[in-house]
Parts: structure tokens; sequence; C-alpha cells
């Protein structure tokens, strides 16, 4: 129950700030946002109370038609200005109840979050987690993509890419190296861009680590944040995405957080970086072992290493996912761990090793899917582990520190990540009981979510892929 001093700050905003409309907004089994907006002038402490009534049959994967009805209920602890609209508008995070019950509905994304997170209270193992995702993705001049009968095509542009170094737009400026990584501008042309965008995130109330160009040579670009709690990290992601796109396209730009958008350059990721905390205290530093990593912090990494099939169905939640997971390109293909190693699935950077560092980053992971979900679905796989005590060594993941894609390296006896969405769709079939525990994902959650991903990816079946053309018209 929120508390009513919370919610009267937020009515004591809305009136003396002059807001013009509340934005009530929730995000749907796919991870989309989605809202509803309701003018200023009408919400009182009743509203927050009663929420607003929505119909969940039409959206995939969350209610039957002849069951439709759901409530979003405001949750006032987290509001922001959003600074996009017209009208001076407050966002508010919403969470989705069931109008017959009162009580949280079972396939709502954020309160999948929730209950992760009281799961991770009442296992005794920790009694809090925080998280800092890896904003990565590309920004385009000339964004256009098309499926017609007998005609399909996309075209992505970027002024920085080398071969516009013949537009006179570019005066020459382009990348003239393989990498576009931490570049100066004018070569980097979205540093105000990204700095706008850092700007609005501080606003929101995110806490900027830093922003830089990323090693793509067409726009790749890179925000990182620091460490929130585990529901207002996954909030931030949202958050984040939003803030990012709509900057890009106040300045005519496009962005976008597909893993996968050109071939021959870096997919985009959204590594997270993890530690836990019991009663304040991190848990997961112990000098004396590997890269400084506790018993407790090698279990939660072998739980997580040990359910990575599963996981990408909601970490790697597209079939673009796996054009990212390919081998030579800082993207995990391999389920081991390591210190410094970035073709590792899990890392611990060396410049975090002290106890008031001490973390591990997850690779794996893109932007495409659902944030409560994926990140409930890696929390629930590293609490599986450390109730467990599972041993990562011992369970073959490692450590490996060398460059496993190397070609003198042995790599037969490897664990490996899904190759396909299908795959990893196959193995949340087959281990989902982590995630069930303490009904943290409903069964059904999880029945709906598999049918709606078959789907979309037996969709690509009978699509022919441009280069099947070029490799099979003439045979």
């Amino acid at each position: 129950m929120v508390a009513k001093k919370t919610i009267q700050i937020q009515l004591e905003r809305l009136a003396e700030e002059h807001f013009e409309e509340l934005d009530v907004r929730f995000t749907d089994a796919l991870g989309n946002w989605r809202h509803v907006t309701v003018p200023a002038s009408v919400v009182d402490e009743e509203f927050f109370h009663r929420g607003i009534g929505f119909d969940g049959s039409t959206l995939k994967g969350m209610t039957l038609t002849e069951s439709g009805d759901l409530i979003l209920q405001p949750d006032p602890r987290r509001v922001f200005e959003d600074p996009f609209t017209t009208r001076k508008t407050l966002v508010v995070f919403a969470d989705i109840i069931h109008p017959d019950t009162g009580k949280p509905f079972s396939k709502d994304p954020r309160g999948v979050a929730r209950k992760a997170a009281g799961y991770l209270r009442s296992s005794g193992m920790a009694t809090d987690s925080f998280w800092a995702p890896e904003f990565e993705f590309y920004i385009f001049d000339k964004v256009s993509f098309w499926i017609e009968p007998g005609n399909q095509g996309y075209c992505l542009k970027s002024i920085e890419a080398p071969e516009n170094s013949i537009n006179p737009d570019s005066k020459g400026f382009v990348h003239s190296g393989e990498s576009g990584y931490h570049m100066m501008y004018p070569v980097d042309s979205l540093h105000d861009i990204r700095s706008e965008m850092a700007f609005h995130m501080q606003k929101a109330g995110m806490q900027i680590k830093y922003h830089h160009h990323e090693v793509g040579r067409m726009g790749q670009s890179e925000i990182e944040v620091n460490f929130a709690p585990f529901l207002s990290a996954a909030d931030n992601v949202m958050l984040g995405k939003h803030i990012i796109r709509n900057v890009a396209l106040k300045h005519d730009l496009s962005a976008t957080f597909m893993p996968k958008p050109i071939e021959g350059e870096p997919g985009s990721g959204m590594h997270f970086h993890l530690f836990m905390t019991n009663n304040q205290n991190r848990i997961f530093y112990d000098k004396h072992r590997y890269c400084n990593l506790s018993k407790i912090a090698l279990s939660a990494i072998a739980g997580i290493l040990h359910h990575a099939p599963a996981i990408c169905a909601f970490s790697n939640a597209t079939v673009n996912s796996y054009r990212r997971l390919v081998p030579g390109q800082e993207a995990p293909v391999y389920r081991f761990f390591s210190g410094p190693n970035r073709s590792a699935s899990i890392r611990v950077p060396s410049y975090a090793r002290t106890p008031d560092s001490m973390r591990f980053e997850y690779r794996v992971p893109d932007g495409s899917g659902n944030p409560y979900l994926s990140m409930s679905a890696i929390l629930m796989a590293a609490i599986d582990g450390m109730k467990k005590k599972m041993n990562p060594q011992k369970l073959g993941y490692g450590p490996i520190d060398e460059n496993v894609f190397s070609p003198d390296f042995d790599k037969s006896g490897l664990p490996v990540l899904p190759q396909i969405l299908e795959e990893a769709l196959d193995a949340l079939e087959e281990d989902r009981e982590f995630l069930q525990e303490n009904d943290v994902f409903a069964s059904e959650l999880i029945d709906d979510y598999i049918k709606v991903k078959r789907e979309e990816a037996y969709s690509f079946y009978g699509s022919p892929h441009p280069r099947e053309h070029s490799l099979y018209f003439s045979l």
C-alpha cells in the first residue's frame, strides 16, 4: 500500500508546477511502453487508489477477449516530467491490477519484477540487488524498410560511415579505421545528441556514469548509468529507451536498440552489471578467491550460466538477437565466466574488485526484450544458483581467461548459448521451474509468452532473405 503522504506530494506537484496532463504508463509482455493520458485537473487521491481501466485482450500475451478488463494503478513513487510533449505532462509508472480480485495481475511484467525482488529477500541469500544497464544503440540519419510482394528491403544511413567521405555534408569527417570506439568529434557527430539524452535521463532521476561513441562506425553509441535498486533499474531501462529515441527524433534522427541492424558492424547489447547486499552489506567480495569473487557470487554466476539458454528467451527475445551472438564480435557465444575477457558471458571488470565496488557483468542480453522479464529471469537464476550452492568450475563454466575465438583454442566441450530464438524457447519449455519458484513467473505467463514468441519465429519461415536471391536465383 502506497503511503497517503506520497500521493499527496504528487498531487501538490501537479498543482504547484501547473501540469496539464498526467500520463499513466505500463509495459506489455513484449516490452512495449504503452500509455493513457488524463487531464491533471481530474486527478485526486482516489484516482491513485482506483486507477484506470483498459482492455488487456488487445495486447499479445495478456488476456482473452472474454475477460479483457484490467486496471492500471499509478505508482506515485516513480514519476518524471516528460520533456517531449507539447502540453506540460507528468508521467507516472503503473502496475496492472486484476479488477475482480484487486490483486496484482499475474502477467504484469512490472509485477513479476516486484515478486522477483521479494523472492530474493525471502530466500535468505540477500536482501537487495543493484543493477546498472549499458544502453547500446545506433543513431541513423536515414531509415526506411519495406515488405511488399516481390519487393523487400531496408536502407540505413549514417553521415559517419566511411563511404560518406564523398558526401559534401560530411566535410570528410568519417571513420577512417575499423573501429569508432571513443572517437572524438567532429568524426563523432553525435556527441551533443548523447549529451542531451544524458541530460534528460539525469533530470528524470537516472544517474549517468558516462557516454561515448561505440565501435560501430554508423552511429553506434553508448550511455552507461550508475547502479539502482532492482525495480528502479528495470524502470530506468524503459525510461532511458524512451528518452534516447525521442531526443534522436527531435533532431530528425532515428535511434534503435535492434541487436543487429547492420551486417558487418557490431551488434548492440544491453549488458547488466549487478551486485547484491545483505542488510546493506555487499556480499560478492572475497579477496582470497578468483577475481575477488565470494562463494555466493560464484554460485550466482553458476546459476545464471546454468539457466542461460532459458533466460535467453527473455533477455534475447527476438529473431534478430541471434544475429548478434556470433563469434568474433565481442558478443558471447559460449557459457563461461572470466576476469576481463570480453568474449565471456559473464566477466568481472578489473577496475571493480574492491569491497566497495565488487560486481560482475552479464554480457548476453540485448535491448530488444522486456527488461522486467529479462532482469527477473536473470535474478531468479542467480537465486537458484545461490540456494543450491552451485560451483561454476565444477559445472564447466570456467574461468577462462584466453580468447576462445583464437584458432588454436580447443572449444570442444564448451557449453553454448542458443543460436536461434527457437532454441531459447525450447530451453524455456524444459527449464522453467526456477522461474516459477514462489509463483514469481506464473505458469500461464510463460505459456502465453512462448506461444507469442513461437508465432513470431515461425513468421520468418516463409519469408525469403535477400541474400538467398543472390545465392540461389540463378541455380
